[in-house]
Formats: C-alpha cells, structure tokens, sequence
C-alpha cells in the first residue's frame, strides 16, 4: 500500500470538511492515510468521530499568521515525518502548509508525489491592505519554486493559480449525498414563513454587513433571515433582523439547510464553498455575489443567481420569494448539478488517478 500525507493547518470550516472527505473515501486497498494536522478555533469539537479511526493521527503546530520562529519549528516537524514515514504521496491543504510542505518536501529531496491545494488563495482577501495581498501572492509565487502540483478547487482557483505556475490541475471540492441524504429537513413552528439563509462562520470574508441590510430590506412577517453558524462579527447582526442560530453539529446543521428555502451566499471571496455545494445538494435555489468559487458553482438563471452588488441580490431574491415554483425548479437543477460533477465519488476517483499516476511516473 502507499502512504499518504494530508497536512493541513486551517483546520476547520470547508477546509475541515473537505480533508475529511479525502481521508474518509480513500480506498483502504491502496492507500495508507496519514492526517497531519494543527487546530484552530473552529475546528469541531468532536471532529475524531468525524474521521475514521483507521486514519493515523498526527498532531502538529503551525500557526495561521506569519511567525518566523513559529513557523521553522513547523518547517522542522514536517521534514523529520517525511524523513521517518517516507509517504508516497504528500497533500497539503491552505496556505500555511501549502508552504512549509512544499519547502519541507524540497528540504527532504522529495521531488514526486507533491500536491498543493490553496482552498482560497490568502492573496485574495479583502480584509488586508493591498500591500499585504501583493505580499501573500510573493509568498504563493515563491511556494512554486520548492515543487509540486497546485490542485484548484474551482475553475476560477485555476485561473488564479496559473498566475503562478503551469503546474495546475483542478480537482472540484465535492459533498457526501449519501452522507446528507440520510438527514431529515429541520422542521419549523411556522411553516408558511420563507426562510433565507447562510451556512458558515461569522466572519469579514462571509459579509456579514451585506447579510444584514439585505436582512434589513426584505425582512417580513413572511420572510425570516437565518445564519447557521457563530463567529467573531456576530456583533455586526445584533439589532437586526437576522436570527443567528449558533454553532451545531453538523447533522442539524444540514437539517436546518434541508428546511430553509432560498440560500443567501454573501461572501468577499472564495475557494469553492463548500456550504454552497451542500445546499445546492439540498436543493436550493442560491443567489451570491459574483466571486470566485460562487460563480463557479451557480449557473446564474439555472440553478440560481449571481449578483453583483447589493441590489442586484435583493432583486434575485424578490424573484424568488415570489414564485415557489422557480425555486423548486432552480433546486432541482442545483442537486442534479451536484450529483453530476460535485459528489464524493467524482472526488476520489480523481485523486486516486492523480496519485498512482505521480507515484508510478
């Protein structure tokens, strides 16, 4: 059997979702699954039962921000694993490890079997200065000297990524259906009400300002606004007609999904979010802002709508509140979609392809 290295240190939200999807479906036949993994706030609570017992565990420190001393000592962790456990195949997940594997790798002289996937590129964030944007896509450029594959989630992850290097293939993140199928839809007190919602943590990439004064614009005894999640700007909805309904399992939060009507995507920018995927596989219509990753994912007029500005989406929204029948339709066309190009099983036939063809070339 091959050894297989996930390392990831954004280990949480669809980063978290996506290596458990990979180190849970991997064929046990062929590969031996490794997960190197550091913690963040967000990771899930009971995320051991979330993966499978038979994935070896490895616990390692990286630190999400730039620390010179932090992140040699990681640098240093990394190599010796790869010098004792020989993996065949290293994948690294964000930024931060995309990094030091890469640099690790090139340090050990492993120059096959490197893969690299960004999941959002640090360089497209809107919450630092574009000086500090310049200095993360430095950071990405200097990465593609030390080797390796970069593995886009999405199409336009591909366009960024070849900004970079030619070394990029794209690998679609995907959802469990089979995994989502078995949960119910969460049931409300008033079932008449329309209820448009966000999946995710409260953060500055998700918007949750945009949230709000749409919240604030259409809100109504028969339109009710939900964010499935918590965070650290849940003080940006306070006062507003957004109910926040906090931090679950992910069962219910699927279940709370599976009940909503209309997804609302808000986001600055994306990798491919998962949490648009999953309710796309509970058949929802989604509108979202025109970025990276959301516009990979919905066909606008098909299986929802892309907006490019606010009033944009308030508009897209109307249309649907409006008509049960086109959300149902544009639903049914978001799962069809997903079963299609987005399951796990696409996933996995495609990394297996990917790493016996690296291992054997």
């Amino acid at each position: 059997m091959y050894k297989v290295f996930q390392i990831v240190e954004a280990f949480g939200g669809g980063v978290f979702q996506s290596v458990r999807q990979i180190c849970n479906n991997l064929p046990r036949d062929v590969f031996e699954v490794y997960l190197v993994y550091s913690l963040r706030n967000e990771t899930p609570d009971n995320w051991r039962r979330l993966i499978k017992d038979d994935v070896v565990k490895i616990y390692l420190p990286m630190k999400r921000e730039i620390s010179p001393l932090e992140d040699l000592r990681s640098l240093a962790s990394i190599y010796k694993l790869i010098k004792n456990y020989r993996p065949d195949i290293i994948h690294l997940h964000s930024s931060k490890a995309g990094f030091l594997g890469r640099l690790a790798a090139f340090l050990a002289f492993k120059r096959k079997g490197v893969f690299y996937s960004p999941r959002g590129f640090s360089f497209l964030m809107k919450e630092v200065s574009p000086l500090k944007r310049k200095l993360f896509f430095l950071i990405e450029k200097v990465g593609t000297l030390f080797g390796g594959k970069i593995l886009a989630c999405s199409p336009g992850e591909l366009c960024e990524a070849r900004k970079l290097t030619k070394k990029v293939l794209l690998v679609n993140n995907a959802v469990d259906l089979t995994e989502i199928d078995k949960v119910k839809p969460y049931n409300f007190e008033d079932a008449d009400k329309i209820r448009i919602a966000i999946s995710g943590r409260i953060t500055f990439q998700k918007a949750p300002w945009l949230f709000r004064s749409i919240a604030e614009k259409l809100s109504s005894k028969r339109v009710e606004f939900l964010w499935i999640g918590g965070g650290e700007l849940k003080k940006e909805l306070m006062g507003s007609p957004v109910k926040i309904l906090g931090w679950m399992e992910r069962g219910k939060a699927i279940s709370f999904l599976k009940g909503i009507d209309i997804y609302l995507q808000t986001s600055l920018w994306e990798g491919m979010p998962i949490a648009v995927l999953e309710a796309m596989a509970c058949s929802k219509p989604v509108v979202a802002t025109d970025v990276v990753g959301n516009r990979d994912l919905v066909v606008h007029g098909i299986t929802g709508y892309i907006g490019k500005c606010e009033e944009e989406l308030i508009s897209y929204l109307r249309k649907l509140i409006e008509n049960p029948d086109l959300r149902l339709k544009m639903g049914a066309k978001g799962r069809k979609r997903v079963e299609k190009e987005y399951s796990v099983s696409v996933l996995i036939n495609r990394l297996t392809s990917l790493y016996i063809s690296e291992i054997e070339r």
